[in-house]
């Protein structure tokens, strides 16, 4: 027996223990459902594949890879019918290693490129990954009255200099940016993270930059899939661009990785099936409760951001402004009776602010009923005499309620389980 086993047993239940109170407003996390999951443990997944997504590899394969590419071909087909690009890499796996391997294959040691800022939402990791590799980088100029970059003051940039490539990466966004109003030469490559909003996108719930861009243009989607994407963790990169794609394509695979993580691969597959069929109507309930509950909190005396005097957010983001001293207050309480979300020091948020999400407990069915009880539960949490046995009572009652919506029968799980695990 190991000594180790007890330590272990012990660890997941005090974790399973916070999390069956945990009322998660987190932005950055969604629950898998039953039906995705099928995928984590059946044989195909210590399978090994080698080579790229545009052609399978005849020559330094293994035995299998002629079965498995076609999973490749399947997910493909179905990023093709949800998102318009004709090209879909799954292998990467999440959306920083994506950014990763493509900034190590499109570019080298000294080019320049823009790079969306903190202060702006930018994903913190970026500049420290660009300088890692020997990238020089400016930041994009933001316009914070508007909440989208100053596309006059891009465009001059892009006059000014040599700039081999953009990179829009937004871990803080209350509605898409409006990357088509950049005046993106011929040979610089625009790649857009956009791994807060790709569940947004399919169905057009938010819009899909894909549609702005042709096949002749280095544009570049790409982000994680476990955000508004209900699912496992993988980078999925997209692009109308066969050449683009190319040049990175045999780069990923064998070159930066090896183990492609099929089982993830597989379980994105459902996942995306899962957008098919039920992508719209979780889609419009995401922005829904998100503008709700942005309401409710304004009537409660909160300052939330909009972006624009009759709406709150496109996204399932949500935005609160707060002095320092509010703020620590405020999460201090948040900490201490089991509230997900974040504290933020960006200029995005005048300041200081919190970041909300909506996208997990939509995924549970929450509406209007829960959005109105989660506001007059952050109410509260405002101030420093709180009745603690209330605030408990009620965040327990709102946190049993958490089936999993927006997914497939357990007819139709159980015939991809058996076809998974039973062959």
């Amino acid at each position: 027996m190991s000594k180790y086993l007890k330590c272990f047993e012990n660890l997941c239940h005090n974790v399973n223990t916070y999390d069956e109170n945990l009322l998660p407003l987190c932005a950055a996390e969604n629950p898998m459902s039953p039906f995705a999951k099928i995928a984590l443990n059946s044989q195909l997944q210590e399978k090994y594949i080698m080579g790229g997504i545009q052609a399978l590899d005849q020559n330094n394969n293994f035995i299998e890879a002629e079965y498995l590419y076609k999973f490749y071909q399947l997910l493909n087909a179905q990023c093709r019918d949800l998102f318009h690009c004709k090209y879909a890499d799954p292998r990467t796996l999440s959306g920083v290693n994506a950014v990763m391997v493509l900034l190590m294959s499109l570019f080298k040691d000294g080019d320049k490129i823009l790079i969306s800022s903190e202060d702006s939402g930018g994903h913190s990791s970026m500049p420290l990954i660009c300088k890692r590799l020997g990238i020089s980088t400016i930041e994009l100029p933001f316009d914070f009255d508007e909440m989208d970059f100053d596309y006059d003051a891009v465009n001059q940039i892009i006059k000014e200099n040599s700039i081999q490539g953009i990179l829009v990466c937004p871990s803080d966004l209350l509605q898409q940016p409006h990357l088509e109003k950049i005046q993106l030469p011929a040979d610089c490559i625009l790649i857009y993270d956009a791994t807060q909003t790709l569940g947004l996108m399919v169905h057009q719930n938010n819009e899909n930059p894909l549609n702005k861009f042709s096949e002749d243009d280095n544009f570049i989607l790409m982000g994680a899939t476990h955000k508004t994407i209900p699912g496992p963790t993988c980078g999925l990169i997209m692009t109308k661009n066969l050449k683009l794609a190319k040049r990175f394509d045999t780069r990923i695979n064998p070159d930066y990785l090896r183990n492609v993580q099929f089982h993830h691969i597989l379980s994105l597959s459902l996942v995306l099936m899962e957008l098919e069929v039920f992508g719209d109507s979780y889609g419009k309930a995401i922005i829904n409760n998100a503008n709700m509950l942005g309401k409710y909190l304004e009537n409660n005396g909160f300052n939330v951001i909009k972006i624009n005097p009759n709406r709150y957010t496109n996204t399932h983001q949500v935005f609160l402004q707060m002095s320092v001293e509010q703020m620590n207050v405020f999460m201090n309480h948040c900490k201490n009776f089991g509230i997900a979300l974040n504290a933020r020091y960006k200029q995005l948020y005048r300041g200081s602010g919190i970041r909300i999400g909506v996208q997990e407990v939509t995924r549970y069915g929450w509406s209007t009923k829960e959005m109105k009880e989660i506001a007059s539960i952050l109410t509260l949490l405002q101030y420093n005499n709180i009745d603690t046995k209330t605030v408990n009572t009620r965040i327990s009652t709102l946190v049993s309620h958490r089936k999993i919506y927006y997914t497939f029968d357990a007819v139709t799980k159980e015939r991809i389980n058996n076809a998974l695990h039973n062959g």
